[in-house]
């Protein structure tokens, strides 16, 4: 009896062997596509309305608003336009137009007015990184800090709420409230500051993430509303992503990272005396 049954467990082996290699390999590359499913994005286009208001030193109250239009097609480009609205009649509203390409990975720039796009050529996957390099104007954080009195010791744990779920422009979205409290002297703040931020994303299949309505209430920064005013499920017009063809086209690589533990300051707070300690919002809740 034992002998016929290693018989059979040899005649098991030798079958598994005889199976063609391509097959063996067609069995384990759909285990692998099976445990790595793609995840599917919808083109669609969003057009947003952002509202800035800002109480100044004198007590009035300075608005500015501006525009933004989101687009997306079946390829996974994005494109990003951004109109800021003028404040007199007599200026001229500037766009800003970002498209990222992630089959060519490219970002491409330019703005309209304007005479130039730049298109820069983002690392490929897995490539080699560049060595770092030192920069001649990056200054320590401690020695920032110091300048600015700012204190970047210690992390500030907001506090997060779930806000459920609601539908805007058709879209099922969920909201969450973060609630930052800043105390005083923290950044050039003479009382304890509040910070609060109430995002509403899309958990549509296809859409998950898409920010519908996002409200932002800053006592130093001021009060800023966006929100989604116009929605299109369908694949946007292929002209959106490309620049005017009378624009020089100047390509550019990625900078070299900088080497860690070092800090450049802004140039547009160099000098101003101004500062901002960053705050970084936590990651979403997963979704339910």
């Amino acid at each position: 009896m034992r002998a016929i049954v290693s018989s059979m467990l040899a005649l098991v082996a030798v079958a598994g062997l005889a199976l063609p290699v391509a097959a063996q390999v067609e069995r384990g590359r759909t285990h692998v596509e099976m445990a790595h499913p793609r995840v599917a994005h919808l083109p669609y286009t969003a057009e947003y309305k952002t509202t800035k208001v800002r109480v100044l030193a004198d007590g009035s109250l300075s608005t500015r608003e501006s525009t933004e239009v989101v687009a997306v097609d079946a390829q996974g480009r994005r494109m990003t336009s951004t109109t800021t609205v003028p404040l007199t009649g007599d200026q001229t509203p500037v766009t800003r137009v970002t498209v990222f390409d992630p089959d060519a990975h490219t970002n491409t720039s330019w703005t309209v007015p304007g005479q130039r796009v730049t298109v820069l050529t983002m690392p490929m996957p897995g490539a080699p990184r560049p060595a770092c390099v030192p920069n001649s104007t990056a200054t320590s954080s401690a020695h920032i800090g110091s300048v600015f009195n700012v204190d970047r010791t210690q992390p500030y744990r907001p506090n997060i709420e779930d806000l459920g779920t609601d539908t805007i422009l058709g879209l099922e979205a969920r909201g969450r409230r973060t609630i930052t409290m800043i105390p005083a002297g923290k950044v050039g703040n003479d009382t304890p500051t509040q910070r609060t931020s109430e995002t509403w994303t899309a958990i549509n299949p296809g859409l998950a993430g898409l920010v519908v309505r996002q409200v932002t209430e800053d006592p130093l920064a001021g009060k800023t509303n966006k929100e989604l005013v116009n929605f299109t499920q369908a694949e946007p017009d292929a002209a959106l992503f490309q620049p005017p063809a009378e624009y020089e086209v100047v390509n550019k690589e990625p900078p070299a990272p900088s080497c860690p533990g070092t800090a450049t300051t802004s140039p547009s707070t160099e000098g101003s005396g101004q500062s901002f300690a960053p705050i970084h919002e936590p990651p979403a809740p997963p979704e339910q």
